[in-house]
């Protein structure tokens, strides 16, 4: 993910708004940062120190020069940063006249390094072109990083070990065929409950539309029309389908969460219908069994409402 000054620039606004804070206050946890990102920085004089979640699903470091004291040559593209031994070239942003922004991914391979490095290292240094190194110190970034990790875990996305394990192999939940699940004749199930999730659909269109030729404002009102399609008929649709969709989109690379969601109920709850009328089945409450296991031992929930 490249970083854009404009994004860079834009975060001071971000923490307008209440921020999270990671185990050392020297470090604010934002879960906007550029591109959408998740990310935890730290203001130290004149420089913003920034450590954020890629698009790629690894860890990205960014340094803003906030008052611009460094001059960039003409032609100069990268500045060094070290922490420890770790030592990594980010591309430099802005233009001749000033040093602005340095920042760049790490590669998987890369982010162990770097933990190491944080957890024995209290400070660091930035090294723009032909100038002296300039310090900032890193002391509670592994703890801010650790939070990162987790708030990555809880929204269904990812980061590389050792910041977040590799899941088991036996550990992967097995991938549901919404084709063959669309082909029961009842709801596989019933009577489960199911919430429609609440998505921030503005972050899930900015980060959608970077390189589309649609804009935002579209996708917003997609969005939100799907969104109040959904809640009106959302118990119409049978449960195991809703538990299939829901599952789909929660696919971090799926943005357009809505429609993608309705599309997907739409289609397979016609695809049940039809398999209905071939098969013979009213799919009524006769051939369903009488509780859903996932709820073993509570009393049976009413039946969700057909359309």
């Amino acid at each position: 993910m490249r970083l854009l000054p404009a994004a860079i620039l834009a975060i001071g606004t971000l923490c307008a708004t209440p921020c999270a804070y990671a185990a050392d206050p020297d470090w604010i946890f934002a879960n906007s940062g550029p591109g959408g990102q998740p990310m935890i920085m730290s203001h130290q004089g004149t420089l913003d120190i920034m450590f954020y979640r890629a698009a790629s699903g690894t860890v990205g470091i960014a340094i803003h020069q906030r008052h611009g004291r460094y001059r960039n040559p003409k032609g100069v593209e990268t500045a060094m940063v070290m922490i420890g031994k770790f030592t990594i070239a980010l591309q430099v942003f802005g233009n001749a006249q000033k040093w602005d922004t340095a920042g760049g991914d790490l590669k998987p391979d890369t982010v162990p390094d770097l933990v190491v490095a944080l957890k024995g290292a209290a400070t660091g240094a930035l090294i723009p072109f032909e100038r002296d190194p300039v310090p900032f110190s890193v002391k509670g970034a592994m703890a801010a990083l650790d939070d990162l990790a987790q708030y990555a875990t809880q929204h269904g996305e990812s980061l590389p070990p050792p910041l977040q394990p590799a899941p088991a192999a036996h550990a992967a939940a097995p991938v549901v065929d919404i084709e063959k699940l669309a082909h029961h004749p009842y709801d596989t199930q019933h009577g489960r409950r199911l919430a429609l999730p609440q998505y921030d659909i503005a972050a899930n269109c900015d980060r959608a539309h970077i390189e589309m030729q649609d804009t935002d404002g579209e996708c917003i009102g997609a969005e939100q029309k799907s969104q109040a399609a959904l809640t009106a008929h959302w118990t119409g649709y049978d449960s195991d389908l809703r538990a299939a969709c829901l599952s789909l989109v929660s696919d971090p690379g799926r943005l357009e969460k809505y429609q993608t969601l309705l599309m997907c109920l739409s289609r397979y709850q016609d695809d049940r219908r039809q398999w209905q009328l071939v098969s013979g089945s009213s799919g009524s409450d006769d051939i369903m069994p009488a509780k859903n296991p996932a709820q073993a031992g509570d009393a049976p929930a009413a039946p969700a409402a057909r359309p």
